[in-house]
């Protein structure tokens, strides 16, 4: 078949994929699949597309190796400053799908976003509808963004005044201790953070996995959220002063404070802001257009319905019989959180009592196990399912401490009357109040 009758065929496909699994298809602003005309053009297009993602794909994997020397940056120079979202994305799909250690990643893949930040920022965002998830989640950000660029004024002030005064004087260890004091409670104040991080880990996600192949950038973000939000947590802890004022921090090593744990504090917070700005940015220029375009507007609709289905199914068994608003009752009192995947690593189901421990969103239901928890976790929770499965475990359990609660989480494997695999429960509760019982109680 000659090239232009080939090519033409491939635009056609294209464009017919995209009408059906992309309805916003028509509203793109970058139509490049839509703007083929004469078919030679088209594979040329398609040829140039595929060599620029290969270029994207080099120079991240170059990165990884370790800093690039300016003359090799020249070679692909034109490609990094002329990628947009969707080819950034792909890119970083192509190799962190792969990656078998995220962490390895997080320093090759910030420096490839500066890198391609002037494309980045050159594409203009999409019209997200008013009162949608994206809308929503920007209207975080925004709130997010104002609360960063305050710790940073702090910050900067901070350092000023101790510059200006002498980094041993009695009023530089005053004005670094008030510092330290202000900064904790702003940062102790700030719950947005997580709350923004669990909406993306509970709805965006799971959507965006559902709806694109290329969805291998979530994983990263969410370990870089993990770190976000322990960074948080260790300047929060509440400040002491050693015997000549000077302000420390409650770290694991609950070192007596000098100028050593000054440092380490100015530098942890540093991290912290960076590291949660440059999440603002990857979502902004990244997730958000390229989930925005994949996913259909159907699913939004579907996934804030799921938890409102009005579906009378009745549960009957020997012991008894129940309805569906019974059930609803009970597993909304019951003092546990309840979630079921089935034989297939998929969330069949989630209890969603007002003390949940761990936030779940309707968007789950369908969701990969594995990706409904932290990459860090991933590894233990394979190695559930594949005891599960072949028989040699049939329940794990853990507990940790998560502020001054004891939480305590169960893992059992459901088989039927055959002993063949079903799937898995998770049932997670806090039990403080347990733990705490003393003696008996045999009255009211």
């Amino acid at each position: 078949m000659p090239d232009a009758a080939f090519g033409t065929i491939i635009v056609k496909a294209m464009r017919n994929v995209l009408k059906t699994r992309i309805p916003r298809y028509s509203r793109l602003r970058n139509r490049l699949i839509s703007g083929l005309g004469g078919s030679e053009e088209g594979m040329e297009l398609i040829r140039t597309n595929s060599q620029r993602l290969s270029a994207l794909v080099e120079y991240l994997r170059l990165l990884y190796q370790g800093p690039v020397a300016k003359e090799i940056f020249e070679n692909y120079r034109q490609v990094l400053h002329s990628a947009g979202a969707h080819e950034v994305n792909e890119a970083l799909d192509m190799v962190l799908r792969e990656a078998a250690d995220m962490d390895s990643w997080k320093v090759p893949v910030a420096r490839f976003i500066r890198s391609v930040s002037r494309g980045l920022d050159a594409e203009s965002p999409p019209e997200y509808p008013a009162g949608g998830l994206f809308a929503e989640l920007e209207k975080e950000n925004i709130s997010i963004e104002t609360e960063l660029n305050a710790l940073q004024a702090r910050l900067l002030q901070s350092r000023g005044k101790s510059a200006e005064q002498g980094s041993h004087s009695g009023e530089e260890r005053r004005h670094s201790l008030e510092s330290v004091e202000e900064i904790g409670r702003r940062l102790g104040d700030f719950s947005l953070l997580k709350t923004h991080y669990q909406r993306l880990q509970n709805e965006l996600f799971p959507l965006f996995e559902k709806s694109s192949s290329n969805h291998g950038c979530v994983s990263l973000m969410w370990s870089l959220q993990d770190d976000v939000l322990a960074l948080q947590a260790g300047l929060v802890r509440k400040p002491v002063v050693d015997s000549g004022g000077a302000a420390s921090m409650n770290y694991d090593l609950a070192r007596t404070g000098d100028e050593g744990v000054r440092t380490r504090f100015w530098k942890e917070l540093g991290a912290f802001y960076v590291t949660a700005g440059m999440l603002l940015y990857r979502e902004r220029r990244i997730l958000y257009p390229v989930a925005f375009r994949a996913i259909p507007e159907h699913m939004f609709g579907k996934a804030r319905n799921a938890a409102g289905s009005t579906e009378s199914y009745n549960f009957s068994t020997l012991t008894g019989s129940l309805g569906t608003k019974e059930l609803e009752a009970i597993f909304k009192t019951l003092p546990v959180d309840i979630s079921f995947i089935g034989s297939d690593d998929r969330v069949k189901f989630y209890s969603d009592p007002p003390h949940r421990i761990f936030p779940r969103a309707p968007a789950v239901v369908g969701r990969l196990v594995q990706n409904c928890h932290p990459p860090k976790s991933v590894a233990v929770v394979e190695e559930i399912l594949r005891s599960f499965k072949n028989g040699e475990r049939d329940s794990a359990e853990f507990w940790l401490q998560s502020k001054g609660a004891f939480i305590h989480i169960q893992y059992f494997a459901l088989r039927d009357a055959e002993g063949a695999y079903l799937g898995t429960m998770e049932v997670s509760q806090d039990a403080s109040h347990v733990r705490s019982l003393d003696g008996e109680k045999r009255l009211l």
